[in-house]
């Protein structure tokens, strides 16, 4: 028999995308998938779209710790030899199962795969792809490469490393990959592409930028000693060419501004670790 496949889909509020995120998994062409839909209490219309398809997966609706503590919920409740969660925003491209499933047969020593993926708008417009490149520990430091939708791993790695960082509302993706590329894990990229990550305004990437920067340095720091130099650019770049308020958007003509201060911000936070 071919192993099962566990998807969780973590949901609040977002009757908008959610029929088209359950659609993509239960229109794969694997026949061993369990599929769990973990809803935080939407008061929106996703419960009735929940409700409409019967005993096709498990659901439930209520509130909780928000969208880690859901995924984390449902991962200690699946059973299938390979995981991985979706966003209710997100979805999975046909054959996209089969194709993991495939590819970690052929590969038992691997741990956690991820494909290609692209950018997909509101209206399921393609808006380029994601920038995905092959794993070594070094680059993932340097950006997040890996994207979530296109990411499988296999319960033992859940059993070695654990579930997700319920501290975290933002990188906690970001996290465990770097989680398991310090502690040896087997990474590999495949050429397929797997899914699709929708951007819209009210994705935490887009609505809660600062907190992403924050948890993207901080987990960072935790797993590679500190973030990359990129890492703190990117976020100087937002504070002075992006975001509306704040004593950095002064700076927005000075040429290179956000790698000074990316600069100066990483030199700044080695010299108040090496005193400590």
């Amino acid at each position: 028999m071919r192993p099962i496949v566990s998807i969780i889909t973590p949901s609040f509020n977002q009757a908008t995308f959610l029929r088209r995120t359950i659609e993509s998994v239960l229109t794969q062409d694997y026949p061993h998938i369990e599929y769990l839909v973990l809803d935080g209490g939407s008061t929106d219309g996703s419960v009735a779209i929940l409700e409409s398809y019967g005993d096709r997966y498990y659901w439930h609706s209520h509130r909780d710790g928000g969208q880690t503590d859901a995924i984390n919920q449902g991962l200690r409740r699946c059973r299938g030899e390979f995981v991985a969660y979706l966003n209710s925003d997100d979805t999975l491209l046909p054959g996209a199962v089969s194709k993991v499933v495939a590819h970690f047969q052929q590969h038992p020593e691997w741990d956690l795969l991820y494909g290609n993926a692209r950018f997909i708008d509101a209206d399921d417009h393609t808006l380029g792809d994601y920038p995905t490149r092959n794993y070594t520990f070094a680059q993932l430091v340097e950006t997040c490469f890996i994207c979530q939708p296109a990411a499988f791993w296999r319960r033992r790695t859940m059993d070695r490393f654990g579930l997700f960082d319920d501290t975290l509302d933002c990188a906690m993706d970001y996290e465990y990959w770097l989680r398991l590329g310090q502690g040896g894990a087997a990474i590999a990229h495949v050429p397929e592409f797997l899914a699709c990550s929708r951007i819209h305004p009210a994705t935490k990437t887009l609505s809660m930028r600062m907190q992403v920067f924050h948890e993207i340095l901080e987990v960072s720091r935790r797993h590679a000693g500190d973030a990359h130099l990129e890492q703190y650019c990117a976020y100087w770049h937002y504070r002075c060419h992006e975001r509306e308020n704040g004593w950095p958007r002064l700076l927005r003509k000075l040429p290179k501004s956000h790698r000074i201060l990316g600069r100066l911000h990483r030199a700044w936070y080695r010299l108040s670790t090496a005193i400590r």
